[in-house]
């Protein structure tokens, strides 16, 4: 079917806003890039470390496990590694009593993430979007509203989702507007079957080189895998329809 006029100007349009919305954002784009691509380049260094040195790491006292912790914090937040990684590593050394730990690393990472994204934007991103001229972006700010007016089930959904990144979206949600009290709360509660399960796949690795470079393949965890990926997709697809209704409605 051949492209109409309408089509063409329509993704010409929408082609000139993406530009423009990059153009100025800069600092927010450089920072979603750098949430993308580091965690990979780094867990993947740590996990040679870590397999150099399986033994010490086992020898952990209580002071030992408490600053890995805490680095950790800060490793998650700026993209250093992912929290299916710590999750993974802690689950491996430490089994189950890893998660309250894990948890309360995730939550203080999420927090300084927020505050590293509203360093970095400061609402800059919604403002550009409001002083597009002509109006082109009254469509795009009627979606941030819907997902400012859903964000605790959204927050929830993108976070229990096993495919979509904790420090991506610790840029993404936050340039919405999502307020600092939903992001931690609702991220905490959606994180929580994706992080006991990472820490429950940990604890039963006979090897860490095996849980490192291979994973579990077993029908349990491609299970659950499953369901939570099922479970985030219709809710996503959930509150998208319910934005959408709301902007057709106004």
């Amino acid at each position: 079917m051949p492209y109409t006029p309408s089509v063409l100007n329509s993704n010409t349009l929408g082609l000139m806003l993406i530009t423009d919305l990059l153009r100025t954002n800069r600092r927010s784009a450089i920072l979603t890039l750098w949430m993308a691509i580091v965690p990979l380049t780094a867990s993947s260094l740590i996990t040679v470390f870590a397999l150099g040195y399986e033994n010490y790491i086992q020898q952990f006292d209580r002071l030992e496990w408490t600053l890995y912790f805490i680095v950790s914090c800060f490793t998650m937040a700026l993209a250093f590694t992912p929290t299916t990684f710590i999750a993974l590593l802690s689950g491996y050394f430490l089994g189950m009593a890893a998660s309250p730990f894990v948890i309360a690393a995730y939550l203080v990472a999420s927090f300084f993430g927020y505050q590293l994204t509203h360093l970095v934007d400061n609402g800059h991103f919604i403002q550009t979007i409001k002083d597009l001229p002509g109006g082109r972006g009254e469509k795009a700010l009627q979606f941030l509203e819907g997902i400012q007016h859903n964000q605790f089930g959204l927050i929830i959904m993108a976070r229990i989702s096993p495919v979509l990144p904790f420090a991506i979206m610790n840029v993404l949600l936050p340039i919405a507007g999502v307020r600092l009290r939903e992001f931690l709360l609702a991220g905490t509660i959606g994180m929580l079957p994706r992080t006991l399960f990472f820490i429950w796949l940990g604890g039963q690795a006979q090897e860490l080189r095996t849980l490192m470079e291979e994973g579990q393949s077993d029908f349990t965890s491609q299970l659950i895998f499953v369901v939570l990926l099922i479970l985030s997709s219709v809710g996503i697809f959930y509150f998208g329809k319910k934005i959408l209704s709301r902007r057709l409605e106004k």
